[in-house]
């Protein structure tokens, strides 16, 4: 039976990509309760100080101050740091937490030869609160002070059978509403990939659109290593509009599917309908890749697509290939796309079903 779902609802890299999204969103959320914590221990320690039931000095109030100081530490941590690991830092803080509650609630049995059951349930319900940490957490986050308070009831004098009693009854529901709230947050974040997949896809040849374009090259920019070259090309298909006149716009979307089916294995890191007839392929390359795509009008020479209306008889590419290299500053995506358009344009001229490989003019780096 699966009972975590941060184990087994997501591969382990998306369910990594979710808690990092967890953890943006919980921020604020994290530091709200680290801020309850610390006031509700401070009420505590001058209330007592006020009624004079523990002096200053005590092992309970010693304790009640250690906790506070942890929470300031972890604040301090949260305002310096990212979130990347924000859910790591408070599972470390709760585990710490655990423990100092569970000497807490050994030394007051042995103070006052009784332990209320509001103590211990009130913790375990304090964690629903930590919305960063999944159920596999939290199970053994309440496991420690499951196990601190069977211990005491072995081990002292005082019989704390109801409090064990209403602690592991809160503790079950707490986890079956804890992992109710995990699968939810992973159903809704599944919705939310399918979405942004959906409007970063192109509905008619299954490959990224336009729409992600820009990002996606971006990101691969940002890859680069210095003297490692990014090439783009611009890939247009030759006569397309006399194909749709003639045989009809299904025969042409038929082809436009067949097209892209053919560009999905060329050697690419982005593969893109860039509009209408228009892909694009993105793909970082080592000097010995220069020739990259050169050959490409060739994939179309086999199992020929017939077109009547076009010199070849088939259905033929131009592609303009436009290559930079990162030395002083990264490729541009602007000046990538103006010198592959021009390789298109040149090879329309030269009688289509070529390739025109250019390398992007020295330049300042621009703003995008």
């Amino acid at each position: 039976m699966r009972l975590i779902p941060a184990i087994f609802y997501f591969s382990s890299a998306t369910e990594h990509d979710f808690q990092n999204q967890l953890n943006k969103s919980s921020m604020r959320l994290a530091d709200a309760s680290l801020y309850l914590v610390t006031l509700f221990l401070l009420s505590f320690i001058f209330m007592a100080w006020f009624n004079q039931q523990e002096p200053a000095n005590s092992t309970i109030t010693i304790l009640r101050v250690v906790m506070v100081l942890l929470s300031i530490v972890l604040i301090i941590i949260n305002k310096t740091l990212s979130s990347e690991y924000l859910h790591s830092r408070f599972f470390i803080y709760a585990v710490l937490f655990c423990f100092l509650f569970s000497y807490f609630f050994w030394v007051y049995v042995q103070r006052y030869g009784e332990l209320k059951e509001g103590g211990p349930m009130l913790v375990a319900a304090a964690f629903i609160a930590i919305p960063m940490l999944h159920l596999g957490h939290k199970l053994v986050l309440w496991s420690i002070i499951g196990i601190a308070l069977i211990f005491i009831e072995l081990f002292s004098s005082t019989s704390i059978v109801w409090t064990l009693y209403f602690y592991f009854s809160m503790v079950i529901v707490l986890a079956i509403v804890q992992y109710q709230l995990d699968t939810l947050l992973r159903k809704q974040y599944k919705a939310e990939l399918f979405e942004t997949e959906k409007a970063n896809t192109d509905q008619l040849t299954g490959m990224h659109n336009r729409h992600s374009f820009d990002r996606r090259c971006k990101a691969l920019i940002n890859k680069l290593a210095p003297s490692q070259y990014l090439g783009l090309a611009m890939i247009d298909i030759d006569y397309f509009k006399k194909y749709n006149d003639n045989y009809g716009h299904l025969e042409g979307d038929n082809v436009l599917i067949a097209v892209a089916n053919r560009l999905k294995h060329c050697d690419a890191d982005i593969v893109v309908r860039f509009g209408g007839e228009e892909f694009i392929l993105v793909k970082t390359l080592q000097a010995n890749e220069l020739d990259w795509l050169s050959d490409l009008p060739k994939c179309f020479a086999d199992d020929p697509i017939a077109h009547q209306y076009s010199p070849f008889n088939r259905i033929t590419v131009s592609a303009g290939i436009a290559i930079d290299q990162y030395t002083t500053y990264r490729p541009s995506i602007k000046s990538l796309l103006a010198t592959a358009d021009v390789g298109v344009y040149k090879a329309k001229n030269a009688g289509r079903n070529i390739s025109i490989t250019d390398f992007v003019d020295p330049k300042q780096p621009e703003i995008e």
